[in-house]
Protein backbone atom coordinates (compact mmCIF):
# COMPACT_ATOMS: atom_id res chain seq x y z
CA UNK A 1 0.00 0.00 0.00
CA UNK A 2 1.08 3.56 -0.71
CA UNK A 3 0.76 6.64 1.47
CA UNK A 4 1.42 4.89 4.76
CA UNK A 5 2.47 6.98 7.77
CA UNK A 6 5.89 6.23 9.18
CA UNK A 7 5.75 3.33 11.59
CA UNK A 8 2.39 2.01 10.38
CA UNK A 9 2.51 -1.63 9.29
CA UNK A 10 0.57 -3.24 6.47
CA UNK A 11 2.11 -6.70 6.68
CA UNK A 12 3.92 -8.95 9.15
CA UNK A 13 7.09 -9.81 7.24
CA UNK A 14 9.99 -10.32 9.67
CA UNK A 15 12.56 -11.85 7.32
CA UNK A 16 13.32 -13.08 3.80
CA UNK A 17 14.94 -16.38 2.94
CA UNK A 18 18.30 -16.32 1.19
CA UNK A 19 16.69 -18.69 -1.28
CA UNK A 20 15.71 -15.45 -3.00
CA UNK A 21 19.17 -15.66 -4.55
CA UNK A 22 17.82 -18.43 -6.82
CA UNK A 23 15.68 -15.79 -8.59
CA UNK A 24 18.37 -14.82 -11.05
CA UNK A 25 15.85 -13.10 -13.37
CA UNK A 26 14.43 -10.91 -10.61
CA UNK A 27 14.14 -7.26 -11.67
CA UNK A 28 12.48 -5.58 -8.68
CA UNK A 29 12.55 -6.18 -4.93
CA UNK A 30 10.22 -4.06 -2.77
CA UNK A 31 9.75 -4.57 0.95
CA UNK A 32 7.90 -1.97 3.01
CA UNK A 33 5.69 -1.21 6.00
CA UNK A 34 6.80 -4.26 7.95
CA UNK A 35 8.57 -5.21 11.23
CA UNK A 36 11.60 -6.77 9.52
CA UNK A 37 14.86 -6.36 11.45
CA UNK A 38 18.46 -5.96 10.37
CA UNK A 39 19.59 -9.14 12.13
CA UNK A 40 16.98 -11.33 10.43
CA UNK A 41 16.59 -9.45 7.16
CA UNK A 42 17.95 -12.38 5.11
CA UNK A 43 17.57 -15.75 6.80
CA UNK A 44 19.78 -18.77 6.19
CA UNK A 45 18.32 -21.64 4.19
CA UNK A 46 17.37 -24.33 6.69
CA UNK A 47 17.87 -28.06 6.31
CA UNK A 48 14.14 -28.49 5.85
CA UNK A 49 14.27 -26.35 2.71
CA UNK A 50 14.32 -28.09 -0.70
CA UNK A 51 17.07 -25.59 -1.63
CA UNK A 52 19.38 -26.48 1.25
CA UNK A 53 21.90 -28.31 -0.95
CA UNK A 54 22.19 -25.27 -3.22
CA UNK A 55 23.02 -22.81 -0.45
CA UNK A 56 26.78 -22.70 -1.07
CA UNK A 57 26.38 -21.98 -4.79
CA UNK A 58 23.95 -19.11 -4.35
CA UNK A 59 25.14 -15.50 -4.51
CA UNK A 60 23.66 -12.03 -4.77
CA UNK A 61 26.12 -11.41 -7.58
CA UNK A 62 24.10 -13.78 -9.76
CA UNK A 63 21.10 -11.42 -9.75
CA UNK A 64 22.28 -9.52 -12.80
CA UNK A 65 18.83 -8.17 -13.73
CA UNK A 66 17.89 -6.81 -10.29
CA UNK A 67 17.83 -3.08 -11.11
CA UNK A 68 15.29 -1.66 -8.66
CA UNK A 69 15.15 -2.03 -4.85
CA UNK A 70 12.84 -0.36 -2.35
CA UNK A 71 13.26 -0.79 1.40
CA UNK A 72 10.69 1.65 2.74
CA UNK A 73 9.20 2.34 6.17
CA UNK A 74 10.76 -0.53 8.07
CA UNK A 75 10.98 1.12 11.52
CA UNK A 76 12.82 -1.75 13.22
CA UNK A 77 15.79 -1.65 10.87
CA UNK A 78 18.98 -0.38 12.48
CA UNK A 79 21.07 -0.77 9.31
CA UNK A 80 20.52 -1.49 5.62
CA UNK A 81 21.09 -5.03 4.31
CA UNK A 82 24.48 -4.16 2.81
CA UNK A 83 25.29 -7.86 2.40
CA UNK A 84 22.93 -7.75 -0.56
CA UNK A 85 23.24 -4.11 -1.64
CA UNK A 86 27.03 -4.18 -1.97
CA UNK A 87 27.06 -7.44 -3.93
CA UNK A 88 24.42 -6.74 -6.57
CA UNK A 89 26.20 -6.06 -9.88
CA UNK A 90 23.61 -3.96 -11.75
CA UNK A 91 21.53 -2.04 -9.20
CA UNK A 92 20.32 1.26 -10.69
CA UNK A 93 17.51 2.55 -8.45
CA UNK A 94 17.58 2.43 -4.65
CA UNK A 95 14.81 3.72 -2.39
CA UNK A 96 15.61 3.52 1.33
CA UNK A 97 13.36 6.35 2.52
CA UNK A 98 11.55 6.45 5.87
CA UNK A 99 13.73 4.08 7.86
CA UNK A 100 14.08 6.19 10.97
CA UNK A 101 15.41 3.37 13.13
CA UNK A 102 18.74 3.74 11.33
CA UNK A 103 21.04 6.31 12.93
CA UNK A 104 22.72 9.03 10.90
CA UNK A 105 26.19 7.55 11.26
CA UNK A 106 24.98 4.08 10.31
CA UNK A 107 23.08 5.26 7.23
CA UNK A 108 26.10 7.25 6.10
CA UNK A 109 28.31 4.18 6.60
CA UNK A 110 25.83 2.05 4.65
CA UNK A 111 25.78 4.60 1.83
CA UNK A 112 29.57 4.55 1.71
CA UNK A 113 29.61 0.75 1.67
CA UNK A 114 27.20 0.74 -1.27
CA UNK A 115 29.43 3.21 -3.14
CA UNK A 116 32.42 0.90 -2.63
CA UNK A 117 30.37 -2.15 -3.63
CA UNK A 118 29.76 -3.69 -7.04
CA UNK A 119 27.09 -1.19 -8.10
CA UNK A 120 28.38 2.09 -6.67
CA UNK A 121 29.23 3.42 -10.11
CA UNK A 122 25.95 2.16 -11.64
CA UNK A 123 23.26 3.54 -9.34
CA UNK A 124 21.28 6.25 -11.12
CA UNK A 125 18.59 7.18 -8.57
CA UNK A 126 18.73 7.31 -4.76
CA UNK A 127 15.83 8.13 -2.44
CA UNK A 128 17.01 8.81 1.11
CA UNK A 129 14.24 11.06 2.36
CA UNK A 130 12.64 11.01 5.80
CA UNK A 131 15.65 9.54 7.57
CA UNK A 132 18.15 10.79 10.16
CA UNK A 133 21.06 11.83 7.94
CA UNK A 134 23.19 14.64 9.36
CA UNK A 135 26.06 14.36 6.90
CA UNK A 136 26.46 12.94 3.41
CA UNK A 137 29.49 10.87 2.37
CA UNK A 138 32.67 12.77 1.50
CA UNK A 139 33.43 14.20 -1.93
CA UNK A 140 36.00 11.42 -2.44
CA UNK A 141 33.20 8.87 -2.01
CA UNK A 142 30.41 10.68 -3.87
CA UNK A 143 32.63 11.35 -6.88
CA UNK A 144 32.66 7.59 -7.52
CA UNK A 145 28.91 7.56 -8.27
CA UNK A 146 29.55 8.33 -11.91
CA UNK A 147 26.04 7.48 -13.18
CA UNK A 148 24.00 9.07 -10.41
CA UNK A 149 21.26 11.24 -11.91
CA UNK A 150 18.91 11.95 -9.03
CA UNK A 151 19.40 12.21 -5.28
CA UNK A 152 16.58 12.91 -2.83
CA UNK A 153 17.55 13.70 0.77
CA UNK A 154 14.45 15.62 1.80
CA UNK A 155 13.27 15.64 5.41
CA UNK A 156 16.46 14.58 7.12
CA UNK A 157 18.62 16.52 9.59
CA UNK A 158 21.36 17.38 7.11
CA UNK A 159 23.87 19.94 8.28
CA UNK A 160 26.86 18.99 6.12
CA UNK A 161 26.38 18.25 2.42
CA UNK A 162 29.52 17.38 0.52
CA UNK A 163 29.79 18.08 -3.23
CA UNK A 164 29.75 15.48 -5.99
CA UNK A 165 32.10 17.23 -8.39
CA UNK A 166 32.09 18.09 -12.07
CA UNK A 167 31.98 14.52 -13.38
CA UNK A 168 28.71 13.62 -11.59
CA UNK A 169 26.03 15.02 -13.86
CA UNK A 170 22.98 15.03 -11.64
CA UNK A 171 19.61 15.78 -13.23
CA UNK A 172 17.55 16.41 -10.09
CA UNK A 173 18.70 17.32 -6.58
CA UNK A 174 16.42 17.57 -3.54
CA UNK A 175 17.74 18.75 -0.15
CA UNK A 176 14.48 20.24 1.15
CA UNK A 177 13.53 20.35 4.84
CA UNK A 178 16.94 19.98 6.45
CA UNK A 179 19.33 22.13 8.52
CA UNK A 180 21.82 23.04 5.81
CA UNK A 181 23.68 26.31 6.38
CA UNK A 182 25.93 26.27 3.33
CA UNK A 183 26.74 24.39 0.14
CA UNK A 184 30.30 24.44 -1.17
CA UNK A 185 31.81 23.31 -4.49
CA UNK A 186 34.34 20.52 -4.84
CA UNK A 187 38.05 21.28 -5.43
CA UNK A 188 37.27 21.27 -9.17
CA UNK A 189 34.96 24.27 -8.61
CA UNK A 190 31.72 22.36 -9.17
CA UNK A 191 29.12 21.12 -6.74
CA UNK A 192 28.02 18.73 -9.48
CA UNK A 193 28.09 18.64 -13.27
CA UNK A 194 25.67 20.90 -15.15
CA UNK A 195 25.10 19.02 -18.41
CA UNK A 196 22.01 17.11 -17.20
CA UNK A 197 20.90 19.31 -14.30
CA UNK A 198 17.19 20.14 -14.55
CA UNK A 199 16.19 21.14 -11.03
CA UNK A 200 17.98 21.92 -7.78
CA UNK A 201 15.89 22.35 -4.64
CA UNK A 202 17.07 23.18 -1.13
CA UNK A 203 14.00 24.75 0.43
CA UNK A 204 13.30 25.02 4.16
CA UNK A 205 16.90 25.09 5.34
CA UNK A 206 19.07 27.55 7.31
CA UNK A 207 21.22 29.17 4.65
CA UNK A 208 21.96 32.86 5.12
CA UNK A 209 23.85 33.33 1.84
CA UNK A 210 22.85 32.02 -1.55
CA UNK A 211 25.63 29.52 -2.39
CA UNK A 212 27.90 30.32 -5.32
CA UNK A 213 27.72 26.81 -6.81
CA UNK A 214 26.23 27.62 -10.23
CA UNK A 215 27.45 29.62 -13.20
CA UNK A 216 25.50 31.91 -15.52
CA UNK A 217 28.07 31.25 -18.24
CA UNK A 218 27.27 27.55 -18.36
CA UNK A 219 25.96 26.40 -21.73
CA UNK A 220 23.43 24.17 -19.96
CA UNK A 221 20.12 25.70 -18.85
CA UNK A 222 18.39 24.40 -15.73
CA UNK A 223 14.60 24.44 -15.45
CA UNK A 224 14.45 25.55 -11.83
CA UNK A 225 16.52 26.49 -8.79
CA UNK A 226 14.55 26.71 -5.56
CA UNK A 227 16.04 28.07 -2.33
CA UNK A 228 12.79 29.34 -0.83
CA UNK A 229 12.17 29.33 2.92
CA UNK A 230 15.75 29.84 4.04
CA UNK A 231 17.31 32.85 5.79
CA UNK A 232 19.10 34.26 2.75
CA UNK A 233 19.97 37.94 3.00
CA UNK A 234 22.75 38.07 0.40
CA UNK A 235 24.85 36.17 -2.12
CA UNK A 236 28.10 34.36 -1.49
CA UNK A 237 31.10 36.22 -2.94
CA UNK A 238 29.05 39.39 -3.37
CA UNK A 239 29.61 41.13 -6.71
CA UNK A 240 31.82 38.22 -7.79
CA UNK A 241 28.83 35.85 -7.63
CA UNK A 242 28.95 33.69 -10.78
CA UNK A 243 25.22 33.72 -11.43
CA UNK A 244 22.68 31.02 -12.29
CA UNK A 245 21.79 29.62 -15.69
CA UNK A 246 18.22 28.68 -14.82
CA UNK A 247 14.83 29.54 -16.30
CA UNK A 248 13.16 29.80 -12.89
CA UNK A 249 14.67 30.97 -9.59
CA UNK A 250 12.55 30.86 -6.44
CA UNK A 251 13.69 32.80 -3.37
CA UNK A 252 10.34 33.07 -1.61
CA UNK A 253 10.36 33.72 2.14
CA UNK A 254 13.94 34.71 2.68
CA UNK A 255 15.40 37.96 4.06
CA UNK A 256 16.34 39.93 0.97
CA UNK A 257 15.42 43.46 2.05
CA UNK A 258 17.05 44.89 -1.08
CA UNK A 259 16.36 43.53 -4.56
CA UNK A 260 19.15 41.04 -5.51
CA UNK A 261 20.47 42.90 -8.53
CA UNK A 262 23.53 40.64 -8.57
CA UNK A 263 21.38 38.03 -10.29
CA UNK A 264 21.15 40.20 -13.39
CA UNK A 265 24.57 41.81 -13.10
CA UNK A 266 26.03 38.28 -13.26
CA UNK A 267 24.14 37.79 -16.56
CA UNK A 268 21.82 35.09 -15.19
CA UNK A 269 19.31 34.32 -17.99
CA UNK A 270 16.28 34.06 -15.70
CA UNK A 271 12.79 34.12 -17.21
CA UNK A 272 10.80 33.63 -13.99
CA UNK A 273 11.92 35.17 -10.68
CA UNK A 274 9.97 34.69 -7.44
CA UNK A 275 10.87 36.98 -4.54
CA UNK A 276 7.68 36.92 -2.50
CA UNK A 277 7.75 37.30 1.27
CA UNK A 278 11.23 38.75 1.77
CA UNK A 279 10.39 41.95 3.60
CA UNK A 280 11.91 43.76 0.62
CA UNK A 281 11.91 47.53 0.97
CA UNK A 282 13.92 48.75 -1.98
CA UNK A 283 14.73 48.11 -5.63
CA UNK A 284 17.74 50.35 -6.37
CA UNK A 285 18.12 51.97 -9.76
CA UNK A 286 20.00 49.64 -12.10
CA UNK A 287 19.04 46.44 -10.27
CA UNK A 288 17.23 45.14 -13.32
CA UNK A 289 20.05 45.72 -15.77
CA UNK A 290 22.46 43.15 -17.10
CA UNK A 291 23.35 41.31 -20.28
CA UNK A 292 20.43 38.88 -19.92
CA UNK A 293 17.96 40.90 -17.84
CA UNK A 294 15.82 41.45 -20.93
CA UNK A 295 14.86 37.74 -20.85
CA UNK A 296 12.73 38.13 -17.71
CA UNK A 297 9.08 37.26 -18.37
CA UNK A 298 7.52 36.83 -14.92
CA UNK A 299 8.33 38.60 -11.64
CA UNK A 300 6.68 37.96 -8.27
CA UNK A 301 7.31 40.66 -5.67
CA UNK A 302 4.23 40.04 -3.53
CA UNK A 303 4.21 40.11 0.27
CA UNK A 304 7.00 42.66 0.66
CA UNK A 305 7.29 46.26 1.88
CA UNK A 306 7.76 47.99 -1.47
CA UNK A 307 6.26 51.44 -1.99
CA UNK A 308 7.83 52.40 -5.33
CA UNK A 309 9.63 51.06 -8.38
CA UNK A 310 12.83 52.50 -9.87
CA UNK A 311 12.72 54.81 -12.89
CA UNK A 312 14.34 52.18 -15.13
CA UNK A 313 11.53 49.69 -14.57
CA UNK A 314 10.11 50.01 -18.06
CA UNK A 315 9.97 48.54 -21.56
CA UNK A 316 13.57 49.26 -22.55
CA UNK A 317 14.90 47.33 -19.54
CA UNK A 318 12.36 44.49 -19.49
CA UNK A 319 10.88 44.28 -22.99
CA UNK A 320 9.38 40.80 -22.60
CA UNK A 321 7.95 40.99 -19.08
CA UNK A 322 4.48 39.42 -19.34
CA UNK A 323 3.41 38.92 -15.74
CA UNK A 324 4.00 40.82 -12.52
CA UNK A 325 2.65 40.50 -8.97
CA UNK A 326 2.95 43.45 -6.58
CA UNK A 327 0.18 42.35 -4.22
CA UNK A 328 0.52 42.81 -0.46
CA UNK A 329 2.99 45.70 -0.54
CA UNK A 330 2.81 49.39 0.47
CA UNK A 331 2.12 51.30 -2.74
CA UNK A 332 0.15 54.51 -2.32
CA UNK A 333 0.67 55.64 -5.92
CA UNK A 334 0.02 53.30 -8.80
CA UNK A 335 3.36 52.13 -10.34
CA UNK A 336 2.65 52.94 -13.98
CA UNK A 337 6.12 52.19 -15.38
CA UNK A 338 5.50 48.44 -15.96
CA UNK A 339 2.42 49.33 -18.00
CA UNK A 340 4.72 50.68 -20.70
CA UNK A 341 5.81 47.11 -21.47
CA UNK A 342 3.86 45.98 -24.53
CA UNK A 343 3.98 42.29 -23.57
CA UNK A 344 2.48 42.82 -20.10
CA UNK A 345 -0.59 40.59 -19.98
CA UNK A 346 -1.05 39.82 -16.26
CA UNK A 347 -0.76 42.44 -13.54
CA UNK A 348 -1.61 42.00 -9.86
CA UNK A 349 -1.58 44.80 -7.30
CA UNK A 350 -4.02 43.60 -4.67
CA UNK A 351 -4.17 44.55 -0.99
CA UNK A 352 -1.82 47.48 -0.55
CA UNK A 353 -1.42 48.53 3.08
CA UNK A 354 0.75 51.14 4.77
CA UNK A 355 2.92 50.34 7.80
CA UNK A 356 -0.10 50.88 10.09
CA UNK A 357 -2.26 48.44 8.15
CA UNK A 358 -4.41 51.10 6.45
CA UNK A 359 -5.45 50.81 2.81
CA UNK A 360 -2.94 52.90 0.92
CA UNK A 361 -3.75 52.59 -2.80
CA UNK A 362 -6.58 54.86 -3.94
CA UNK A 363 -5.26 55.66 -7.41
CA UNK A 364 -6.63 54.11 -10.61
CA UNK A 365 -4.18 53.75 -13.57
CA UNK A 366 -5.99 55.96 -16.07
CA UNK A 367 -5.49 54.74 -19.62
CA UNK A 368 -5.10 51.09 -18.69
CA UNK A 369 -7.00 50.24 -21.88
CA UNK A 370 -3.99 51.38 -23.94
CA UNK A 371 -1.94 48.39 -22.76
CA UNK A 372 -2.09 46.19 -25.88
CA UNK A 373 -1.63 42.78 -24.23
CA UNK A 374 -3.32 43.21 -20.85
CA UNK A 375 -5.69 40.27 -20.27
CA UNK A 376 -5.66 39.83 -16.47
CA UNK A 377 -5.80 42.80 -14.09
CA UNK A 378 -6.36 42.40 -10.34
CA UNK A 379 -6.62 45.44 -8.09
CA UNK A 380 -8.91 44.14 -5.35
CA UNK A 381 -8.54 44.81 -1.66
CA UNK A 382 -7.64 48.49 -2.05
CA UNK A 383 -9.52 51.79 -1.63
CA UNK A 384 -10.41 52.83 -5.17
CA UNK A 385 -12.99 55.60 -5.41
CA UNK A 386 -14.78 56.99 -8.47
CA UNK A 387 -13.27 55.69 -11.72
CA UNK A 388 -13.81 57.77 -14.86
CA UNK A 389 -12.00 55.69 -17.41
CA UNK A 390 -12.73 53.42 -20.35
CA UNK A 391 -12.77 49.76 -19.23
CA UNK A 392 -11.28 47.61 -21.94
CA UNK A 393 -13.14 44.44 -23.06
CA UNK A 394 -9.78 42.92 -23.86
CA UNK A 395 -9.01 42.58 -20.17
CA UNK A 396 -10.84 39.29 -19.84
CA UNK A 397 -10.21 38.74 -16.11
CA UNK A 398 -10.88 41.86 -14.04
CA UNK A 399 -10.86 41.86 -10.24
CA UNK A 400 -12.06 44.84 -8.19
CA UNK A 401 -13.52 43.05 -5.16
CA UNK A 402 -13.08 44.52 -1.66
CA UNK A 403 -12.90 48.13 -2.80
CA UNK A 404 -15.78 49.37 -0.62
CA UNK A 405 -15.85 52.95 -1.96
CA UNK A 406 -15.59 52.17 -5.66
CA UNK A 407 -17.89 53.66 -8.29
CA UNK A 408 -17.39 52.33 -11.81
CA UNK A 409 -19.25 52.11 -15.13
CA UNK A 410 -18.89 48.76 -16.92
CA UNK A 411 -21.17 49.39 -19.88
CA UNK A 412 -18.27 48.84 -22.30
CA UNK A 413 -17.88 45.22 -21.19
CA UNK A 414 -21.49 44.33 -20.39
CA UNK A 415 -22.10 42.46 -23.64
CA UNK A 416 -19.04 40.34 -22.97
CA UNK A 417 -20.26 39.57 -19.47
CA UNK A 418 -23.65 38.50 -20.89
CA UNK A 419 -21.89 36.25 -23.42
CA UNK A 420 -19.72 34.65 -20.76
CA UNK A 421 -16.47 35.92 -22.25
CA UNK A 422 -15.56 38.23 -19.41
CA UNK A 423 -14.71 37.30 -15.80
CA UNK A 424 -15.45 39.99 -13.25
CA UNK A 425 -14.65 39.55 -9.57
CA UNK A 426 -16.60 42.10 -7.53
CA UNK A 427 -18.78 42.56 -4.44
CA UNK A 428 -22.55 42.85 -4.82
CA UNK A 429 -22.52 45.84 -2.45
CA UNK A 430 -20.25 47.86 -4.75
CA UNK A 431 -21.50 50.75 -6.90
CA UNK A 432 -21.13 49.13 -10.32
CA UNK A 433 -23.19 50.67 -13.11
CA UNK A 434 -23.98 50.12 -16.75
CA UNK A 435 -24.60 46.37 -16.81
CA UNK A 436 -27.98 44.72 -16.18
CA UNK A 437 -26.30 41.30 -15.98
CA UNK A 438 -24.81 42.29 -12.64
CA UNK A 439 -28.14 43.66 -11.41
CA UNK A 440 -29.71 40.26 -12.10
CA UNK A 441 -27.02 38.58 -9.98
CA UNK A 442 -27.74 40.92 -7.08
Amino acid sequence: MKGIHFGDMTNGIVGVSKALQRCTKLEQFFIANCPITTEDFFREIGQESPFYEERDSLSWENLTTLYDIEIFNCPKLTALPTEMLTALPELQMLNVASNKGISSSQLKADWEAIIDGNCGDKIQVMYLGFNNLVETPSYEKLSKMTKLGMVDCTNNSLETVHPFGKEINLAKVYFDYNKIKELKPAPDGYFCGYSQLESFSATHNEMTLFPDIFNAKSVYVMQSVDFSYNKISGFENGDAFKGINSSMVNLTNNRLEVFPGVLFKSASPITQLILAGNGMKEIPEGSLQGDNAFLLQALDLSYNYLSELPDDFYARTLPYLAGMDLSYNRFSSFPTKPLSISTMSRFFIRYQRDENGNRSLKEWPTGLYTCPSMAVFCIGGNDLRKIDDYISPYIMYFEIADNPNISIDLSTVCDYIYAGYYTLLYDKTQDIRGCDALELEK
